[in-house]
């Protein structure tokens, strides 16, 4: 046991004393201190204030905030109302339609798509269906013809400026409470909502699938309806005692640390074993006769502690505050939420990508894991949603909030599904590692039994 316990401390220094190692640490450090630094310090001061206070991640006020009854708000939630979705894909898309440039998000990256005239044309008959004008009248529409406040819009005719000079959005009236009835003054959709979601799929397909008019999309930024105090209450409760306050915070660590463990643990990997081959290590090993298996599983566990290594420690940023903050008021914490956390949801991650990094630079003597991470990083950027769309092959779950403790109890199932299927790949890439430098090392070819 002493033997292999100094040669997994052997290969743990050699990892965290190398150049590639820093490397990783600066950009993991980064990524968290961009993303998510300092969110529950601000949550935690924000629930001393009035519900109302906010912050970015927090819109409506900190979920450690007990709501008031006879607030003047309680904040948002998703709910399909039709009439919202309507209203807002279609005023989004007049007004990219009439500039000419839509918003896509490739690999959760913005593009501008411009359309040819063709497309343009499509795009148009999609708008005069949905509100029965011509495209006289939509390039000239009535400043009221929309809410002034339309989901993610505030359309500029509502902006107003005070005695002081001071920008101030005049709320208006919706389009559902305005007494006027006329389609052609006030947006009123012309269609069912069944063939609305037609239509805008008819125009994502054009434009591209990363734009606003997948229904998910169009669900987030306009599906949305005032909480009750009830309502509000619930998702406290959920806060306080289902998830014990600190479960919320490590789901949406865990969020934003699961893209880099997604892609950088390959680099450390792949020039790990490189390096060994240019600097001969072959026969260094081969004369101390270490076991193959034992050196390449060892290996693989000093490259998977280095990766989770800083994730463990930048953890405490967020779970100290809360400790302080259950000594102060009294409310329970869970202690152990983020260790869990990164065990069950980030763990698998970074043992995928190190193995097949591993694996891939054994048998092939190349960097070419590197290019195969970074192209399913990217594709697995693109096809998972923010929140609520893991899949059985999904690389990197998603939980880009705070609350939303029923998405992971309804996606529960797959979840395990998904983080138990790369813990066996992973085990496996890296037996399969063991053979390959096996045969490698007995002069045989890899590619041939015998």
């Amino acid at each position: 046991m002493g033997v292999e316990k100094m040669l997994f401390l052997k290969e743990c220094r050699n990892v965290c004393c190398s150049l590639v190692y820093v490397l990783f640490l600066g950009l993991v450090f980064l990524h968290w201190h961009e993303n998510f630094y300092g969110v529950t310090e601000k949550e935690i001061q924000a629930s001393k204030r009035d519900v109302g206070s906010t912050y970015a991640e927090s819109p409506n006020g900190s979920l450690l905030a007990e709501p008031k009854k006879n607030a003047q708000s309680y904040g948002m939630k998703n709910k399909e109302i039709p009439e919202k979705i309507m209203c807002g894909g279609t005023n989004l898309l007049i007004i990219e339609y009439l500039n000419n440039s839509y918003a896509s998000y490739p690999f959760s990256y913005y593009k501008e798509v411009v359309l040819d005239e063709e497309g343009q044309a499509e795009i148009l008959e999609i708008l005069c269906e949905i509100t029965g004008l011509s495209e006289k009248q939509i390039r000239d529409l009535p400043d009221e013809y929309f809410p002034s406040v339309n989901g993610n819009i505030i359309n500029h005719s509502s902006v107003k400026q005070d005695e002081n000079g001071k920008a101030v959005i005049e709320m208006g009236k919706d389009a559902d409470t305005r007494n006027e009835k006329d389609h052609t003054k006030q947006f009123i959709s012309q269609v069912s909502y069944e063939r609305f979601i037609e239509l805008m799929a008819k125009a994502e397909q054009l434009i591209g699938k990363s734009s606003g008019y997948s229904m998910e999309s169009l669900r987030q930024y306009y599906g949305l309806d005032e909480m009750t105090y009830e309502e509000a209450e619930e998702e406290y409760d959920k806060t306080i005692y289902d998830d014990k306050v600190s479960a919320a915070f490590a789901r949406l660590y865990c969020d934003y640390m699961s893209r880099p463990l997604g892609l950088y643990p390959v680099f450390a990997a792949v020039l790990f074993w490189l390096k060994d081959r240019r600097n001969r290590m072959k026969e260094l090993i081969d004369c101390r006769q270490i076991g193959t298996v034992k050196f390449v599983f060892t290996r693989f566990l000093a490259l998977l502690a280095a990766a989770m290594l800083p994730v463990v420690l930048l953890s405490f940023e967020s779970l100290l505050p809360l400790m302080e903050y259950s000594a102060d008021t009294g409310i329970a914490v869970d202690g152990f939420a983020f260790i869990k956390y990164i065990l069950w949801w980030l763990l698998p991650t970074a043992m995928i990508v190190t193995s097949l990094g591993m694996f891939l630079t054994i048998f092939t003597s190349a960097p070419a894991a590197v290019l195969v991470q970074l192209v399913w990083w990217f594709l697995d950027s693109s096809a998972v949603g923010l929140s609520g769309d893991t899949r059985l092959y999904t690389l990197m779950i998603r939980h880009n909030m705070l609350n939303g403790s029923e998405l992971i109890r309804r996606d529960f199932a797959v979840i395990c599904l998904n983080r138990g299927l790369f813990l066996l790949l992973s085990l496996l890439l890296a037996g399969l590692s063991a053979v390959v430098y096996s045969r490698k090392r007995a002069g045989r070819d890899p590619f041939h039994a015998g």
